[in-house]
């Protein structure tokens, strides 16, 4: 009877919302007129098949306007959670079960930063970028006065409130948030240091390996940069965020010495958590002297990754460590104080204030050191550790960001200079500035700006606040920056990995991921010099991981086959895996099981539960599981509370038991009910989506794809025990293009370039997304205009 109740409830929340859309909440208008305020003239906006805006507008003013509207009328919302998130207001619209999220922004420093980066940006004076940010908020502005909302505001009986320059620097700084790594492994890595010792450090790989692959850099003569200068877990916390965490990505760019055109081929696919709509928007705009294809975060005006018809710019985490924490020592005599040597600083205090949707406001205490916030009343794993205040320094809340300038222009730019030098103004966070050109540059910059550490310093333990040799001696100049540009083998590679030595000899440290995926890159471009936009998508639809096997046939060397036979089939297919996640295939329902069941029995004796799951998402698990097992002496198989001395053999062999039993008892005895494709779900959720039934309306559903750790085509998920993976990311994007044919360049997102509910584009991508395939990225004026899907002309509103 309850289901009956449940299933008519829902097809009455269905009709409803199909009422209320039809009526009032119709799909964003891809068709007629409208006048805008602040307008100098008729600017048309043309949709293609699957939704992408083309705008011609006569001047940059109206082009961007105009953006800021088309780009609202389909990614509002996400732009309100996305805002919201960065300026730590999300109880005030979703109310108190986000509180410890604002708390824990506003403790942080991205809301205060937003605030000081915007009054800097508006101090710089009329500068291009911001006359024309300022077109694009007016424009979403005037989406928000006179457009039809989308109905999720209806659903939480809210409005939004005027879009802002603070809001902008908000979303900036979620972005960079969500690059920063320390926040997650740096307590877990003191926690092993401090309570079980260097040993147990030594068997994983905190730093990189030398059988880690690192990007080759190569400095150029030519170029030249100014370089001035009850607490929940935070894994819970980050769970609750209505908004996905940019966390990885691959580009590659190949010189016309390797490709059939002769011309440069561009790459890149960044890695995003899923979410519903995908986090890009795709818009290209056409003005006098300007011509650019963008991919747009919503709320901000330039395309971080995108092409003009001259050059093509992308993206991947660069995963610097740009983010430390000190332990300070409090002045006996006054616990207001703190001790750095001889020297006595005061801990400074505010109070903020958080609006809470349905009750009083929240004020909290944030208190500050020298080295940054305090953070241990903000994180559990922190306040675990130590009662003595641990600090945050991090490099973005340093300085206001100008993030928003060096977007502007790398759009902009007309050479491969310009870009270095707009590369040279990002600060945090770390970005790999991927680069080709119609005539045949690649390059590639490291940008950031990077610390120069005290030796005393171990960049992911907590350094000793209270010795002031601790404190960090200046920076690197932007010069030093790992970069290649034009390299002999033709090609630029990067995947999240560790890059070369910096000019200064320096292996700069980070949250590198092992180069794996960097290495297939780079073998496979280099096997021959005939690429072109069709051969190239096998690589990047690849799901081959060659470390894997490599990885299986150590742990099957610890048992004894002989033991399994009822399994004999399940593991000959085990034993002759070659890394490949086809669907078909049984090898990676075994292998990941059996992976997290080795990991659990050696280690959460040591670490405990939540540690350990906290160990499943740090990158140190990407990076040292190979190293894990290979380690002689390695003292984590050893069972704490037994009396034998536990070997790999027994860890391994009893994880394998488990890992059969219980497949058996998910899949059945059949091996071919064990294929991957019934062990892979994939759902990109909305932030409504949490609350049932809205989650059949507002998630996306796709079917399975071929997910893994570190393939190529990076389908992530977190390792568990369950035995059914939802992947969690993947790439964002998938852009190639051949400086051959600009206009004929391909991409293809996860969802849909729309995120609202009730557009034909909300989800129209989904298939060819899961099934490898591309559509066009149109920039042909004449193909444009004949096989639009819809024409907007937006003209001037009169006096």
């Amino acid at each position: 009877m309850n289901r009956l109740a449940s299933i008519f409830g829902f097809l009455i929340l269905v009709l409803v919302l199909g009422i209320l859309g039809f009526v009032f909440y119709q799909s964003p208008q891809y068709d007629g007129d409208l006048t805008l305020p602040g307008l100098k003239g008729k600017v048309e906006v043309h949709f293609d098949n699957y939704g992408i805006p083309h705008i011609y507008a006569q001047s940059e003013e109206d082009a961007y306007r105009t953006l800021g509207y088309v780009h609202a009328q389909d990614r509002l919302f996400q732009l309100e959670m996305m805002r919201r998130v960065g300026s730590g207001t999300l109880a005030e619209f979703l109310g108190k079960d986000l509180l410890e999220i604002d708390r824990f922004f506003h403790t942080l420093g991205i809301p205060r930063h937003s605030k000081e980066s915007a009054s800097t940006f508006f101090s710089a004076g009329e500068t291009p970028w911001k006359i024309a940010a300022e077109a694009y908020i007016a424009g979403v502005n005037d989406f928000i006065e006179i457009g039809k909302l989308p109905v999720e505001y209806l659903l939480l009986g809210e409005k939004p409130r005027p879009y802002t320059i603070e809001d902008m620097h908000s979303i900036v700084g979620y972005m960079s948030f969500t690059f920063a790594m320390g926040l997650k492994t740096d307590p877990l890595v003191t926690k092993i240091a401090r309570e079980l010792g260097p040993e147990y450090l030594n068997s994983l790989s905190i730093q990189t390996l030398p059988e880690h692959h690192t990007i080759p850099v190569n400095y150029p003569d030519s170029l030249r940069v100014d370089s001035s200068s009850t607490i929940p877990t935070l894994t819970a916390l980050l769970d609750k965020l209505p908004v996905p965490l940019l966390e990885g990505s691959n580009s590659w760019v190949i010189a016309g010495s390797r490709t059939k055109s002769g011309k440069v081929l561009f790459n890149n696919d960044t890695h995003i958590g899923f979410a519903s709509p995908s986090v890009w928007y795709e818009a290209h705009m056409e003005y006098p002297g300007f011509s650019f294809y963008g991919n747009h975060l919503a709320g901000v005006p330039f395309g971080l990754v995108g092409h003009s018809r001259h050059h093509s710019v992308g993206l991947t985490m660069f995963e610097n460590d740009d983010h430390d924490f000190f332990e300070e020592k409090l002045n006996p005599n006054n616990p207001n104080e703190i001790l750095v040597g001889d020297s006595i600083f005061p801990i400074i205090s505010r109070k903020e204030l958080i609006q809470v949707k349905g009750q009083d406001p929240d004020e909290f205490e944030i208190r500050e050191t020298i080295h940054g916030p305090i953070m241990n009343s903000v994180s559990k794993e922190i306040s675990a550790l130590t009662s003595n205040p641990v600090s945050s320094w991090w490099v973005y809340i340093l300085e206001p960001t100008k993030a928003l300038e060096a977007i502007y222009k790398i759009n902009h730019a007309n050479s491969i200079q310009e870009v270095a030098d707009a590369a040279g103004l990002i600060h945090a966070p770390g970005l790999n500035i991927m680069y080709g050109d119609s005539a045949g540059s690649i390059a590639w910059w490291a940008a950031a700006k990077l610390p120069i550490r005290s030796e005393k310093v171990h960049s992911k333990i907590f350094a000793d606040g209270s010795d002031p040799e601790t404190l960090h001696k200046g920076w690197y100049p932007f010069t030093d920056n790992p970069q290649s540009i034009n390299p002999e083998n033709g090609f630029i590679a990067s995947a999240n990995n560790q890059p070369d030595t910096m000019r200064s000899g320096v292996l700069f440290p980070g949250y590198y991921f092992p180069g794996e995926r960097w290495n297939r890159i780079a073998k496979t471009i280099t096997s021959r010099e005939d690429w072109d936009q069709e051969s190239i998508q096998e690589l990047q639809l690849e799901s081959v991981n060659e470390v894997q096997p490599q990885i299986v046939q150590m742990m099957l060397s610890h048992i004894k086959l002989e033991d399994f036979t009822t399994y004999s089939e399940v593991l000959t297919a085990l034993q002759n895996w070659d890394g490949d996640h086809g669907l078909e295939a049984l090898a990676p329902t075994i292998y990941y099981k059996w992976q997290y069941h080795v990991l659990k029995l050696a280690m959460q004796d040591e670490l405990g539960e939540e540690a350990f799951n906290s160990y499943l998402e740090t990158f140190i698990l990407v990076r040292s599981t190979r190293h894990f097992l290979a380690t002689k002496d390695n003292p984590w198989w050893d069972v704490r509370g037994t009396s034998d001395i536990e070997t790999p053999e027994y860890i391994i062999t009893e994880a394998l038991k488990v890992t059969l039993e219980e497949l058996t008892s998910q899949f059945g005895k059949k091996p071919k009910d064990w294929e991957w494709r019934n062990a892979v779900t994939l759902e990109h959720p909305h932030p409504l989506g949490s609350q049932k039934p809205l989650d059949k309306i507002f998630n996306v559903k796709a079917d399975p794809v071929a997910a893994n750790e570190e393939s190529v085509n990076k389908l992530a998920f977190r390792l568990s025990g369950d035995g059914i993976y939802n992947v969690t990311s993947g790439p964002a994007m998938r852009i190639i293009l051949d400086f051959a044919n600009v206009d004929g360049s391909i991409s293809v997102l996860p969802t849909g370039n729309s995120g609202n509910r009730f557009s034909k584009h909300y989800s129209d991508q989904k298939n060819l997304y899961v099934k490898g395939k591309y559509r066009p990225q149109l920039m042909n004026e004449q193909e444009i205009k004949e096989k639009s899907k819809g024409k907007l002309i937006f003209t001037p509103k009169k006096n």
